[in-house]
């Protein structure tokens, strides 16, 4: 469990930070100055470098009762008006001025709420599956060691010096959002109740999946494969290079796969030999006793059954993962009233209440009935140019305004896929693994620059099947909503039953559409 020591670890340089933001924001410091010490805070600036964001890290993505009250609290009092649900279980806090920047690493801290390392070149926050410990299909609960790796990550980031970004993902076996394969390092639950762990991965520019280092490993031993990939990046990461200064550079530069993995394998060895750091899980278990009583007409596309008896979990995913703060802070006034209830945040850019009776589920979808009915309406996007000072194109506003012409229109959106959008090609969207991708771009039209998104295709995050999708073409923004129309007609129109099939039998024809909108 956190320590004392650690959590004044965690705080005792804000003193640094306040004096950062406080000469960013009298103009004192350049954009690029903050950037690179703000991130290790939780905190980078906006476009326009007037305003901020505060990125708050929940290990996992699990929100407890009273960090669900803190942070309705902190909505009334700071006025949010911008509230994000990030692709790493995290949330983003936009528009804010320096002072209140400040003041909430502070108040977060206070409250368990630990943002030091949240960005910037730290490991970032323990990607886990939502669904860990109440899914109907696991027969093996990683809640305590996805726990154990997120808060040891707190501490390591104190004593190993790491060229980039580090990311890490656990999945429970069936929940695979968090993406296990492709991380910097990722741990994968077999049917075994062990773990497949994979390092080197990675999306973003030049993407790659990761290469498998270890087989059946035993859930009480994952924190040696967490020190050993965090001193093999220190070892041998690229240091001099930003550009190529992650994971997923390192096997090449080291002579290849087979040579990464002997250096892996000899670190591992090493670590075992000098440190003892078994995970006890007893020490990050917590038992779920309450209970319901099962009431099947409750269940639909967003309110489900969990594995405990008469509970149920609902999912909020507003649009783009940008929440309605008014429907969000009703949600948690009223969750903070119910026994054992708890959010946590998901992947794709969702919210989870869990541990709900029929009834408590019910209220809890109505009071936040804004949420996506299909997996289309789930589709992803970073927070896109607008907010981001490195985004090229305003992808958020491309997801809304696709949305909006379809409604307008009243065409079905049954039959369309989840797409993925990012502002640009460093895939905070998620762009190169969704059946279709987009990532910001510019295009010459009457040899004019004009915003446009690189159109990506045939992605997959499936484990087993996962491949990096392909550009096929660029389209002008502006054209995006009716592509996305006419694509979702024809699929209304045909025999198949979604688009992945679709396409598979009509190459040719989605071709022909992408060609007749660039």
């Amino acid at each position: 469990m956190i320590t004392e020591e650690l959590k004044n670890k965690l705080i005792v340089d804000y003193p640094v930070f306040e004096e950062l933001t406080t000469k960013f924001y009298n103009k004192e410091l350049s954009v690029a100055e903050y950037k690179g010490k703000s991130g290790a805070f939780g905190s980078y600036a906006e476009r326009g470098a007037r305003t901020g964001m505060s990125r708050w890290r929940f290990n996992g993505g699990r929100i407890t009762k009273e960090h669900m009250q803190f942070l309705a609290d902190s909505i009334r009092k700071y006025n949010f008006q911008h509230i994000h649900f990030t692709t790493g279980q995290c949330l983003q806090m936009h528009g804010l001025t320096g002072d209140v920047i400040l003041s909430l690493f502070k108040e977060c801290h206070e409250h368990g709420i630990y943002n030091r390392g949240a960005g910037g070149d730290n490991p970032s926050n323990m990607v886990a599956s939502v669904l860990r410990g109440i899914d109907s299909r696991e027969t093996f609960d990683i809640t305590p060691y996805a726990a154990a790796v997120g808060e040891y990550i707190l501490e390591q980031m104190f004593y190993i010096n790491i060229p980039r970004k580090f990311k890490m993902g656990m999945d429970n076996g069936h929940d695979l959002s968090p993406h296990s394969t492709f991380k910097d390092l990722g741990f994968h639950l077999t049917d075994n109740h062990t773990f497949d762990v994979y390092a080197c991965g990675g999306i973003g520019p030049n993407p790659r999946i990761g290469i498998k280092v270890a087989e059946n490993v035993s859930p009480n031993d994952v924190l040696y494969h967490v020190k050993t990939m965090l001193m093999v990046f220190a070892n041998h990461g690229n240091f001099k290079n930003r550009g190529k200064a992650r994971t997923r550079y390192m096997p090449a530069e080291m002579g290849g796969a087979d040579a990464f993995i002997k250096t892996y394998e000899e670190t591992l060895n090493m670590v075992k030999d000098v440190e003892s750091i078994a995970i006890d899980a007893d020490k990050f278990c917590y038992e779920i006793t309450k209970t319901g009583i099962s009431d099947d007409s409750v269940e639909n596309h967003r309110i489900h059954r969990q594995k405990q008896e008469g509970l149920y979990y609902v999912e909020y995913h507003p649009v783009g993962g940008d929440a309605n703060v008014d429907k969000l802070v009703k949600a948690l006034d009223y969750a903070v009233t119910l026994d054992a209830v708890e959010a946590r945040l998901s992947p794709e850019e969702a919210i989870y209440f869990i541990n709900l009776t029929a009834d408590e589920a019910r209220h809890i979808a109505e009071l936040t009935d804004d949420s996506a009915d299909n997996d289309f309406h789930r589709s992803i996007s970073c927070v896109g140019a607008t907010v981001c000072q490195i985004g090229i194109q305003d992808s958020n506003g491309l997801l809304k305004a696709i949305f909006n012409h379809l409604d307008l229109n009243g065409i079905s959106t049954h039959k369309l896929p989840q797409i993925h959008i990012s502002g640009c090609p460093h895939s905070c969207g998620t762009h190169q693994i969704g059946e279709i991708g987009f990532h910001g771009h510019v295009k010459l039209v009457d040899k004019k620059p004009q915003p446009a998104f690189a159109l990506v295709d045939g992605g997959s995050e499936h484990m087993g099947e996962e491949q990096f999708g392909k550009m096929i073409g660029v389209i002008e923004a502006v054209k995006i909503p009716a592509f996305i129309a006419e694509l979702a007609q024809r699929l209304n129109d045909a025999e198949e039953s979604d688009f992945a099939t679709w396409r598979i039998h009509h190459k040719a024809e989605y071709m022909e559409l992408v060609q007749a909108y660039e």
